[in-house]
């Protein structure tokens, strides 16, 4: 992808710039309104004056920067990314299976695995909306609700929508977003402003408590869009762009007013948790949102459409985010582009001074920004793991490795130059998307080396917990099925167990086709550039088959037994429970314990994990008592066990 940086600039308040005479002389035209200034605007864009350089307006100044800076471009997070704060629209005209394609290739190609939808609306509207996304592909998108505020007068209002709510919520709404007419538009018939702490919301605000689902809510907007525009407004070229957008006189509350009401809502409701979008609507200000967030547990915060006022203060905004970590969620407010969402990738993870953000939103004021450089468990954690909490979802559908290559190189914008970042593993959406397999993550503690007895015996398996096999198919067994996953500076350790009536197991030589009799079985992809993967089978009498897999498109290209010797040699030991390791014996259980050197994987790319590298992997079981096949598996897949698209994600920490 190649990338071309924008010519947006950073206005320099220390020019000089002409006094502005308290009254204009007589002489002069009357001053024109804002309309006015907005058509001459539009006509100057056009066609741009050939006067003295001395008479420039502001509004066609844009300066080439001549800071040579360093250029990092981001294509893929760190970590997955869950986008709390999205637009996409609502009902299904808008949302025909062509547009959401087209969303689901932004997210893809940005890395963005889940994207909150504020515009679920309610009833009909609500039903077409989860349909076309929520429904259709699980897990990629979660879609809010709003409440209908015709009738506001009437004395029953705050019930009937406080039910509407709860319907809106049965049918699979994750919560409620307020947009800012709440406080700034929606008047009741004594022409007054509702306001965002009135009473009538109270059943509202219990009604998602009650339900453990979030109230989004934007309250306000940026400071300058509360005061004169005039020549001191920071944001004069936005304004003028937009004067819809202007909140000043006497038609409007102070901005300090709405944030007052914002937070005393939060304050009455100690048992709703509120996210305040765009930074707490109070960007300009973070000591304050840190008050707040102090005083309520019950606040959250997301980014959405506010670096370029976090980037312009980035040691003020780097604390206050490593510092409030798990109080702070990413979002965007842009409908899903990679180019945007980039921007914000580069914001977090980099270092890169002075540079445009436009294209993250849309240009805010007239300065740049810088990137604060966020260390790997804030990003972790701001990126997705705080929304899961906050929605109450399993991890995102997984990224690949989650370490996007960064290209550095040294630009001034005033060339033309153009820099590629390329992902060295990236993980392209899981055909058939929204299994439930697609969904599957599990996080692999590290470990020091230890002995392996085929007991599971040895201390360091008390760092992980167990994680279930689900019955797939097959007969009647219902036996307990189960591993865990470890990893060290040498190699992985699998532990793998199972209750058991009859050991179905007659082969007494290595390489032989155990998966046709009793056996656990685990299957590592560690590089989806690479269509090669490691699969391997060990029986209850300790035989074991490591295979190597070439999969090329959709159809894998049989297999090759796998053999090794000195450092790449597998070390592998069973133990039976309730009977002896001998074919056809009445057991209770058995349990297989094996160690994978990295030396045996390394031709397969991406080894050895570091923290944070991601694999797809799948873990299974084979049992054939009484002439009955059945079978187990962690991520779900179809009749083959080789469907690797399908695969869960090890997060190696």
């Amino acid at each position: 992808m190649r990338c071309r940086l924008s010519l947006w600039t950073l206005m320099i308040w220390g020019v000089a710039m002409p006094a502005v005479p308290s009254e204009p002389p007589p002489e002069n035209p009357p001053r024109k309104h804002r309309t006015d200034l907005i058509g001459d605007a539009a006509a100057l864009s056009a066609n741009p004056p050939a006067e003295d350089v001395r008479d420039l307006k502001l509004r066609n100044w844009a300066p080439r920067p001549m800071l040579v800076t360093k250029t990092t471009l981001v294509d893929k997070p760190r970590f997955p990314v869950i986008d709390v704060h999205n637009h996409l629209d609502t009902g299904k005209q808008f949302l025909t299976p062509e547009r959401v394609a087209r969303y689901l290739a932004e997210m893809d190609a940005a890395g963005v695995r889940t994207v909150v939808n504020l515009d679920g609306m309610w009833g009909d509207r609500l039903r077409e909306t989860l349909s076309a996304l929520d429904e259709a592909h699980p897990g990629r998108f979660l879609t809010f609700a709003q409440i209908n505020f015709e009738g506001i007068d009437e004395e029953d209002w705050p019930r009937r929508e406080s039910l509407r709510l709860e319907e809106s919520f049965k049918m699979g709404a994750k919560g409620l977003k307020f947009h800012k007419n709440l406080g700034l538009g929606i008047r009741l018939k004594n022409g007054k402003l509702l306001r965002v702490d009135d009473p009538k919301m109270d059943p509202i605000c219990e009604m998602c408590a009650k339900h453990h689902r979030p109230i989004v809510i934007h309250t306000a907007d940026p400071a300058a869009f509360f005061t004169p525009l005039d020549r001191f407004n920071e944001r004069w070229h936005e304004l003028n762009e937009h004067p819809g957008w202007l909140f000043y006189g006497k038609d409007f509350p102070p901005q300090k007013e709405l944030l007052d009401q914002f937070i005393r809502a939060v304050a009455k409701h100690p048992q709703t948790t509120f996210i305040g979008a765009h930074f707490g609507n109070n960007a300009e200000d973070p000591a304050t949102v840190a008050k707040w967030l102090d005083t309520y547990p019950n606040l959250m915060i997301d980014i959405d459409a506010r670096i370029s006022e976090l980037g312009r203060q980035p040691y003020t905004a780097r604390k206050f985010l490593i510092k409030y970590a798990d109080r702070v969620m990413f979002g965007t407010d842009t409908p899903p582009n990679r180019t945007a969402y980039r921007i914000y990738y580069r914001f977090l993870e980099t270092d890169d001074e002075y540079f445009d953000c436009a294209a993250g939103h849309h240009l805010q004021g007239f300065w740049r920004i810088y990137g604060v450089l966020l260390p790997d468990d804030v990003l972790e954690k701001i990126y997705y793991k705080n929304a899961e909490k906050v929605f109450g979802i399993n991890s995102p559908l997984p990224l690949g490795e989650g370490q996007g290559v960064r290209a550095e190189g040294e630009n001034r914008e005033g060339n033309s130059t153009n820099s590629v970042a390329r992902s060295p593993h990236p993980n392209p959406l899981p055909k058939g998307e929204g299994t439930p397999g697609a969904a599957k993550i599990l996080r692999v503690p590290s470990t020091e080396d230890f002995e392996i007895t085929g007991d599971g015996r040895a201390a360091a398996w008390q760092k992980t917990a167990w994680t279930p096999l689900e019955k797939r198919s097959g007969g009647p067994q219902n036996y307990e099925s189960r591993f865990k996953i470890l990893y060290s500076p040498t190699g992985l350790y699998v532990l793998m167990n199972g209750t058991d009536r009859k050991l179905t197991a007659t082969m007494t030589e290595d390489f032989s086709d155990l998966w046709n009799e009793d056996c656990f079985e685990f299957f590592f992809w560690p590089d989806e550039q690479v269509p090669l993967y490691f699969e391997y089978e060990i029986s209850p009498l300790n035989r074991e088959l490591p295979i190597l897999v070439p999969k090329i498109g959709q159809e894998h290209q049989g297999w090759r037994p796998w053999h090794y010797e000195g450092s790449r040699k597998v070390r592998k030991a069973v133990a039976v429970s309730g009977g002896t390791a001998q074919p056809h014996a009445e057991v209770t259980g058995w349990t297989a314990e094996v160690f994978i050197p990295y030396e045996l994987l390394k031709p397969l790319g991406n080894v050895p994990p570091k923290p944070g590298t991601r694999w797809r992997a799948n873990f299974y079981r084979c049992d054939y008592d009484d002439s009955q096949a059945a079978s187990w598996d962690w991520a779900r897949v179809g009749p083959s066990f080789h469907e690797i698209e399908k695969f869960g994600t090890l997060v190696f920490e």
